[in-house]
């Protein structure tokens, strides 16, 4: 007769274990097997709703506590207060909250699997220019916990946004390239943008008109006016007569004026002045003026040269929306997108 070692024992009271388990004690391993089969009995959307998730993309989920998250940053910074507006305008932001979490979702899958490295100065410069918004280190650390985030895991987060917008930047860097044809059709076609108004170059005598005796004032006014158009040096008539402080001491010099920087009266008499020329007093409604015309420039187109860098930059900006979007546009539609029915 075979002898029976310790370990054939074992095997034979763990057998009549797992079968009494399952056939007369209803224990662990039976209750364990159960929960096992019923959780195989659920469909993927009840599955969804039992962890949270509101969608999915690329199978990658997107949990509610990330859209409530999102649709309570998105009012507060558009100062909505979700205690006063309807459900259906809730459902309007919650929804567009969860389009902009799955264009980040999609984001990051690509950038993921096609990573734009990073080197530790980059990364630095990325995270000072975020915590700059803080005012402490204790601040941020406190943002970060009003978020459900470690500092070190934010920090991870924004280091991930980086990379995510320099792999962005490389996709599109060929489609927003501008050519110097671009640069020159955008030139003539916004010509007018680029025109210099008429300046005139002002030198004045102002009188105030403040606690005034009127007849003394006129009489002061026609005197020094008299001693202008005889001759008399302008330079040292402002320094004796003028009453305004600041142009005063530069000897009445306004600089350059334009059409849009002076009242329309005080343009018209600098308009029909010639170089040189001293205009009649004249009153406006903080007090009386003599103008003297220093010089003055006709209208001009600023040069390519000077304005090419301005160009530049907003054909680029337009551009880039241009190519994000359509790069948004794509990485959609070859996405996968669930959406489940607790979502609203």
């Amino acid at each position: 007769m075979p002898r029976f070692h310790k370990r054939h024992w074992f095997y034979f009271f763990g057998i009549v274990y797992v079968l009494m388990d399952f056939h007369f004690l209803n224990g662990p391993i039976s209750k364990t097997f159960e929960k096992f089969q019923k959780e195989e009995s659920l469909s993927p959307a009840e599955l969804a709703i039992r962890e949270g998730i509101v969608a999915t993309a690329n199978a990658h989920p997107i949990y509610n506590l990330e859209l409530e998250r999102r649709t309570n940053q998105y009012c507060i910074k558009n100062g909505i207060n979700q205690s006063k507006i309807s459900k259906s305008r809730i459902d309007e932001i919650r929804a567009l909250c969860l389009n902009n979490l799955i264009i980040d979702k999609l984001i990051w899958f690509h950038s993921y699997h096609t990573p734009s490295k990073l080197n530790d100065e980059q990364i630095n410069e990325s995270l000072i220019k975020f915590r700059k918004g803080f005012e402490s280190s204790k601040e941020y650390e406190r943002a970060a916990l009003t978020q459900g985030f470690s500092v070190q895991r934010l920090d991870e987060f924004i280091e991930n946004q980086s990379m995510q917008r320099v792999w962005i930047e490389r996709v599109i860097a060929k489609y927003i390239e501008v050519t110097d044809e671009e640069i020159y059709v955008r030139y003539q076609k916004d010509r007018a943008t680029f025109l210099n108004p008429d300046r005139f170059k002002v030198q004045q005598i102002f009188f105030t008109i403040l606690d005034k005796d009127y007849s003394d004032l006129q009489n002061k006014i026609n005197e020094v006016y008299r001693l202008a158009i005889n001759g008399e040096d302008f330079n040292q008539l402002v320094k004796n007569y003028s009453e305004d402080p600041n142009s005063k001491k530069s000897f009445g010099d306004l600089g350059w004026l334009t059409k849009n920087r002076i009242p329309k009266i005080f343009y018209n008499k600098i308009y029909q002045l010639k170089k040189g020329q001293i205009s009649e007093p004249f009153k406006t409604k903080i007090g009386w003026h003599i103008i003297r015309l220093l010089d003055r420039k006709e209208q001009s187109v600023v040069p390519l040269n000077m304005v090419r860098e301005e160009i530049v930059a907003t054909i680029e900006a337009e551009k880039r929306e241009a190519a994000i979007k359509a790069l948004i546009n794509y990485i959609r539609r070859k996405a996968k997108i669930r959406y489940t029915e607790n979502w609203k």
